[in-house]
This record gives structure tokens, sequence and C-alpha cells, in this order.
């Protein structure tokens, strides 16, 4: 398998982006939506700091990808797909890009206006330059919820899609 993509087919690199950042970013949603309800607080406390950790893991991981897309030719599509699917394709994509950085930026935002910094096993913190704020934690606490929505919403969305191209349209 070659690592660069190709005009048919997306190479090894490619892949291992999309799957790995896809399991990050699933993982990631689930402990998010019920962290919260973690009752022993040393435990809750850990799983907050991996949790910036790995948010700050899939921002690398998007510059790369992003840096990465860029460089590279993108697989044709099928002949008989329609303009409208290009343009839904392309805009899914887009967003995804988007809302996949935002998503750890607005957590980061959110942890330092709210003064918990994301620690590196205690080695050293990753501030921001962003004093404590609790208006401003709140703001970025919405946000940050919105692009979880938003970002469960276009996974539907494409994994819907590439069940029908895979076992309807057999593209």
């Amino acid at each position: 398998m070659a690592y660069r993509n190709t005009v048919i087919s997306y190479g090894s690199v490619s892949k291992f982006f999309h799957w790995g950042i896809f399991l990050l970013v699933s993982v990631m949603l689930i402990v998010g939506f019920t962290m919260e309800n973690i009752s022993n607080e040393s435990f809750q406390n850990t799983v907050y700091q991996a949790h910036k950790l790995t948010g700050l893991l899939i921002l690398i991981l998007m510059l790369f990808r992003s840096v990465w897309t860029l460089s590279n030719p993108k697989p044709k599509m099928p002949d008989k797909t329609s303009r409208l699917e290009v343009f839904i394709v392309y805009s899914v994509h887009f967003l995804f890009y988007i809302l996949l950085i935002a998503m750890p930026i607005s957590g980061w935002i959110m942890s330092c206006a709210e003064g918990y910094y994301p620690s590196f096993f205690g080695f050293f913190s990753l501030a921001l330059p962003i004093a404590k704020n609790k208006a401003l934690a709140k703001l970025f606490a919405n946000i940050h919820e919105i692009i979880a929505w938003s970002i469960v919403s276009l996974a539907t969305l494409h994994i819907f899609a590439a069940l029908k191209h895979h076992y309807m349209d057999k593209d």
C-alpha cells in the first residue's frame, strides 16, 4: 500500500489519520458527555486531564492531517456522482476539519479560563495567556458542547453516506 494518495485511492497515511482521529474523537465524545458524572473526585480529575491532553493530541493530528491533505491528490469520485453530492462531500469534509480543529481549541480556552490548565503528567502546564474568567469559560463551554453535537451530527451523516455508497451504490 502506498503512503501517499493516488487518484484511485487514499494512501496509508491518510487512512491512519482518518481512522486514528475517528477513534480518538469517538472516545472523547463518549468521555466528554459522561465525565461530569464520575463520583470519585481523584479519578474524575485524572479523566479530565486525559481528556484535555487527548484533545490537544487531536489538534496536533488535525493540523498535520490538514497539511497532508493539502499536499496529496484526492481520489477521484465515481463518474455518476452528482454535482450536489460533490458539493455535500466537500462541505462535510471542510466542516469536519474546521470543527475538529475548533473543538480542542475551544476546550483549551475553556479550561484555561476556568484556571485548570492542561498538565502534561505534572511536568509542565499548557497554559494560554488567558486570565481566569468565569463568563469566558461558560461561553467556551457552550461553544465546546455545540461543536460536539455538530461533530456527532456530521459523523452520523458521513457514516450513513458511506454505508449508502458501499451497500447500495457499490461505488
